[in-house]
């Protein structure tokens, strides 16, 4: 700020502070510390305060005279509209670059992903008729057939969550619900993982009665093993892995649990988040989407996924979904 004289005008920090923090003039002409030689007036809008014009006139009588104090009112209004207006203006264009940035980043991930699938899936054919072949013929390189049958496998399914990531964000995904059993589910994610749960102790725990529910069945085993693998890969060897359901009025709450390290407290506010990563230098592959993809399918589905410290010292996944009612059935449709 400059004073009168061309050099720096030197203002009370602590006058400054109240002017700008009760958005009220202060100093010179004003009611408040009248006795200090200049005039501070806050530049706001009715949304920000950007700052405060100080003024240092050469007579103090000036600042006494109505006109001119509506005249510097003016300016004040018209300093913050015009640096509302460059505000709005910067946020305008960098949303603008933000999206630009994740629509290419989209496009680039499903062009890539969708030219990977065809290949990896031929691949993961051959994989699997070598893994049987060698194995029925008892060859020692059985165990190395079946590594490159889990890792073909493992990179078909972050390629998946790429594809699916995608959909998520161009709002493609679209549920195709039917009644399913919860039973049925779990089953089909627990085989589809089962080559990796050899080194874990896996306990389920279902209710005793039949749970149906409506939903995309084939996007919640996706939830499942998102959430097994996640559990496989950061609880380390030997880990107990657990799945847990219940009832509860109106919904059905699931847990995935492990006795593993657990998760820090600070990281389960972002761990929804896409690419985020429990240890960003962690040498265990993947990219941070599992988790981001299940909360999203968990929220098509009108529910709720967050995450916690298990019961058993390490890390608990919850999700809640809503029971539904069955729609009652015409006894003519079980004619036969």
């Amino acid at each position: 700020m400059t004073g009168q004289d061309g050099g720096m005008l030197s203002v009370d920090e602590a006058i400054a502070r109240w002017s700008y923090d009760k958005g009220q003039p202060a100093g010179a002409g004003t009611d408040t510390l009248p006795g200090v030689p200049y005039q501070l007036l806050p530049l706001k809008t009715s949304q920000h305060t950007f700052g405060l014009l100080a003024i240092e006139p050469t007579n103090l009588r000036q600042l006494m005279v109505p006109e001119q104090q509506r005249l510097l009112q003016t300016f004040s209004v018209l300093i913050a509209s015009a640096l509302e207006r460059q505000q709005l203006a910067r946020s305008a264009a960098q949303a603008r670059l933000d999206t630009e940035r994740e629509q290419l980043r989209n496009s680039l991930l499903a062009a890539l992903s969708h030219d990977l699938r065809t290949p990896l899936t031929v691949l993961f054919g051959q994989a699997e008729i070598l893994t049987l072949d060698l194995a029925a013929e008892g060859s020692k390189h059985a165990p190395q057939a079946s590594q490159i049958r889990q890792q073909v496998l493992s990179t078909t399914r972050l390629v998946n969550n790429l594809l699916d990531m995608a959909r998520i964000q161009s709002g493609g995904f679209i549920l195709r619900k039917e009644w399913q059993s919860l039973e049925e589910i779990v089953g089909a994610s627990l085989h589809m993982l089962e080559p990796i749960f050899n080194q874990h102790e896996i306990k389920v725990e279902l209710p005793d009665e039949m749970v149906l529910i409506n939903c995309d069945g084939s996007l919640l085993e996706r939830v499942f093993t998102n959430l097994l693998e996640n559990a496989d890969k950061y609880a380390g060897q030997d880990a107990i892995i657990g799945i847990r359901a219940r009832t509860l009025p109106e919904w059905l709450e699931v847990e995935i649990w492990d006795n593993g390290p657990g998760i820090a407290a600070e990281q389960r506010l972002h761990i929804f988040d896409k690419f985020s990563r429990g240890d960003k230098e962690s040498a265990i592959p993947g990219v941070g989407l599992g988790l981001a993809i299940c909360r999203a399918i968990i929220e098509l589905h009108g529910g709720r996924i967050w995450a916690d410290s298990s019961s058993h010292g390490g890390a608990s996944f919850k999700f809640l979904l809503p029971l539904e009612s069955m729609p009652e059935m015409d006894g003519a449709d079980f004619d036969l």
